[in-house]
Formats: structure tokens, sequence, C-alpha cells
């Protein structure tokens, strides 16, 4: 089984192993794998509970739960899950009277169900709800050969995303400035003391679309991006894990925590610490973020483990691109999604002054030769790591979508930055020699998870130094004055696979504009 991409190219589905079934408790002890079953196929049925259930009919039901079980997938390459109910996501092309539209519906008996936030784009059913599964696949592949018409068709996605768990290592925030004073090599940062006195990003917006940032952290609270209407509801952001028509909707904070409270796994932890990298300004001077004079805008996209809708998250990022000229995603998913790809392209090329959005994101940390989506569409900028020694993190993947890589974990130090303030939760739930004993700090977060909101941290002292820019050439002034990386082999271009144009020089960037 496979499904189109955006580029028509195919990513191939297997059945999953971990559709809902029983399963005993004495499974469960005893066998792992079981585990993961039972693990899995309770995040399935509340993701079905939350996807696929009419909100109207459960109201007025009472029902829960849908009247059949999705089907299930893993992600060929990644091994991540993806349901799908009944809905296929279809975007025509701007020339397509709806008349003709309406006709490519009616001959494989699709009907619409609403319109999506994207301009022509439907979301479809099969309008006698027969077909399911392998045959909602085959129906949104024969929809996207009409490539006249239609730009894309694809299952309307439910699935499995990945963010890093970095390691715990000693506490400085030496990827700003690294005099050489805790360890590691001399000046392996991004020059931030050098390139201040230029810019530190004065009001130039950064959108961090992870699971939540925490809005009442001492260092982010002046930092937030604070919607110019007093009246909207969405203060300083949206959460598209849920409905428009939810409650929390307009609150981006973190919301899910289970224990182990520093599992990243299952906690909303993790968008906080990115967003101290981009922006953090704190009162009594222990952090600052690569533009301590951005503001910061949080998108939640993710709810602990939770399986997130793709739509959704297309939604999110269609959202941010319309306020914000830079994202930053550090998380990764399945091998693609026709979705979440063509809200990329968009917003990369648009953005909110017609500019286009520099969209930051993690190339994946399992050392493996293949970047990892969203990181390897074409429109998005694909970010390593580097160490405090001046050497390509191991974790860091490679590829030749890797565009530039910025200071992280994986040599003597990993990286400072911001934790969630909440008593007892976080990277460092309260241990002196994790970042302090009130928490609000962490000097363990590493991965590309920090690599990604250094280097759009970076962009925005860039962008705020030059406002006319255009997310182009913002990536292309911040890969030409990389700093290279002497074990890297590089091409005639001077690119490397591990490491790309190499590391970011934010005071070098400054000076060659």
């Amino acid at each position: 089984m496979f499904l189109y991409t955006l580029k028509r190219m195919k990513i191939d589905l297997v059945p999953a192993d971990s559709q809902p079934r029983a399963i005993s408790f004495a499974e469960v002890l005893t066998s792992t794998d079981s585990a993961r079953h039972a693990q899995d196929a309770a995040r399935i049925v509340r993701a079905s509970s939350r996807f696929f259930v009419n909100k109207a009919d459960a109201a007025r039901t009472g029902r829960t739960s849908p009247r059949r079980a999705p089907t299930v997938y893993r992600d060929a390459s990644t091994q991540l899950l993806r349901c799908v109910y009944r809905e296929i996501v279809v975007r025509f092309k701007t020339r397509v009277p709806a008349a003709r539209r309406r006709a490519h519906l009616a001959d494989l008996g699709l009907e619409i169900v609403r319109a999506g936030s994207s301009p022509y784009q439907f979301i479809v059913r099969d309008a006698l709800d027969r077909r399911q599964g392998d045959d909602l696949i085959h129906l949104a592949n024969t929809l996207a050969e009409r490539d006249d018409d239609i730009v894309y068709a694809a299952p309307n996605f439910v699935s499995e995303y990945r963010r890093t768990a970095p390691p715990v290592i000693p506490d400085a925030q030496w990827h700003l400035n690294n005099p050489g004073a805790v360890a590691g090599e001399v000046a392996q940062d991004i020059r931030a003391q050098q390139a201040w006195p230029m810019s530190q990003g004065v009001d130039v917006v950064v959108a961090v679309l992870d699971d939540g940032v925490d809005l009442d952290h001492p260092a982010l609270q002046g930092q937030l991006w604070r919607n110019p209407d007093p009246n909207a509801p969405d203060q300083h952001g949206r959460d598209y894990f849920l409905d428009p028509s939810e409650s929390g909707f307009n609150d981006p904070s973190p919301k899910v925590f289970n224990s182990p409270f520093n599992d990243v796994l299952h906690n909303d932890i993790h968008g906080t610490p990115c967003a101290g990298l981009v922006g953090a300004a704190a009162p009594d001077g222990r952090a600052f973020g690569v533009a301590p004079q951005c503001k910061i805008l949080p998108v939640k996209i993710f709810h602990g483990s939770e399986l997130a809708s793709e739509l959704f998250i297309a939604n999110a990022i269609n959202y941010a691109a319309g306020i914000a000229p830079i994202l930053s995603c550090s998380w990764h998913g399945a091998a693609s999604s026709t979705v979440i790809e063509d809200a990329i392209t968009t917003a990369a090329s648009k953005g909110p002054a017609g500019k286009g959005c520099a969209i930051f994101c993690s190339v994946g940390d399992d050392g493996s030769g293949a970047v990892c989506f969203p990181a390897s569409v074409p429109s998005a900028i694909a970010v390593g790591a580097s160490t405090d020694g001046g050497l390509p993190a191991l974790y860091s993947n490679s590829g030749p979508e890797v565009a530039m890589v910025a200071p992280s974990d994986g040599g003597d130090q990993a990286i400072f930055t911001c934790d969630v303030s909440q008593t007892g939760v976080g990277y460092n739930m309260g241990d002196p020699e994790r970042g302090g004993a009130d928490g609000l700090y962490t000097n363990g977060f590493g991965g590309t998870s920090a690599a990604v909101p250094i280097a759009a941290g970076a962009a925005a002292v860039l962008l705020s130094y030059k406002p006319n820019l255009t997310a182009k050439q913002l990536t292309s002034i911040l890969e030409q004055t990389a700093d290279k990386i002497a074990t890297a082999q590089v091409d005639p271009n001077g690119h490397s696979d591990a490491v790309g144009f190499g590391k970011i020089n934010l005071f070098a960037a400054l000076n060659a504009v």
C-alpha cells in the first residue's frame, strides 16, 4: 500500500500490528512487545474518540467512540503510526470551476464534508460511508493522479510524532558565547555576544510549533507575542491539537503531565525549552535566547504522546505563517504528509509580508543517513547539531537536505535553557545540579531539538537587522557565512551531507549584509 506526496512520490504504508485489541494485564507484564501494543492501542482509542466522533452526534447520543475502528498503518520507513477513518483532504487548482470540482467528487461517489483552511481545500468522504482503510487510500491516490485539476489528495490522517529526549549534562550557555571557561573548544558557539550590539531580534515574531510554551515563565512572560486586537480570543497563540470549538483552543500552554514528569514523550515539557532558546530574557540574567528582543508566538500542536491530526498541524502552520516570518519545528513524523508539506510550501512562498517564511526543522536524531520529515521538504530549512568540540553530533541525521548546524549536546556540555515552571515537572524537577533548585531552568536540553530554535533565533536577529530580506535570502546568508567544520567532507559548493554549509556564525551573517 502506498500514498502520493505533494510531489507525486510514493510513500509505503504497512498495516500496523497494534490495532485496538483486548490484552491481558499478564501479557503487559511479561511481554515488552505486548506492552507496546497496549500503549499504542490506548493512544489509538483516545485519538478515535477525539478525532473520529462527530461532536454534535456525541452530544445528542452520548456516544464517545466511532461506529467502527479506524484503519491503522505504520509508516514503512519510520514505523510511526498513522490512522485513517473515513475522510480525504483534497486541494483543487485555483482555475478549476466549482462544477468540475463537483464532477470529480461525484465520479468517485464522494461528498464535501467541510471546507479546509487552505484555498480550494476540501475535506470529503464516501457519500455512502462504505469505503475505508485501503479503499480510502486508493480513492485518494485516484484523485491525486488527476493532477491536471488537483494539487493533491490524501487521507485525513491522525498520526504519531516524535520529539527528542536529550540527556542531562553540566550547566552553561556556551552555545551563545564559549570562551572555553567551562568545557569544550573556544568559539564553538554562534557568536551571539559579538552580534548583539548590532541586533537582538527586536519585534521579529518567531512561532514555536511544539507541545506548548509556559506563558508564566519569568524569562518568557515579557517575550510573548500579543495579538494586536485586544478583543481577539487568541491573545498569545493557539492550541491546534484541539478543535476550535474546544475551550482550550486559545491557550497554547502545556497541558499534559504524566509520571514520570521528566519524560518528554508523555509530558508537555519540550516546547518551553525551545522557546527559551529562541528568545528568553530572564530578569535575573540566568538565561537568554539567541534573540532576546524578539516575540515568541506559541503554537501548540501536541498533547504528550497522543496522536495528532495532520490536518490540524497543517492548519497550525497556516496560522503561524500569517503572523510570524520565522517558524521553529523541533519534531518529526512519518516519511511524508501531503497536507503538512503543502502548508510548509505555501508558508515558505508567502509569509505574513509576502517575503516567505523561514521554516527551521529538525533533521532527526537517530544518526541515520536520511533527513526526517518535515525537514526533508524542499522549502524547509533542515537543521542538524554540532557539539562544543566543533564536531558533528553523532546522533544528528545527515543527507543532501541539511542546510546548516547549530550547537547542541553530544560533547562535554548540553544546552542551558528554560524549563516549565510548574513545580516537580520538566527536565529539571528541582535539582540544583540540573539547572537550579527552583526547576525554572535545565542544563540538560539537547538534540536537534535544541539546534533548531537556536537557528530560528539567529534568523530573527538577522531579519531584525535587515527587515527587507526574503526567507530565501535569510537562509542563503546563514548558509554562506557559516563556519566550516574541519572533519566534514564538502562538495565543490562547500556543502556537506553531515553539517550542510557549516555551523551558524551570527556575527559573520550580520556583517555580510
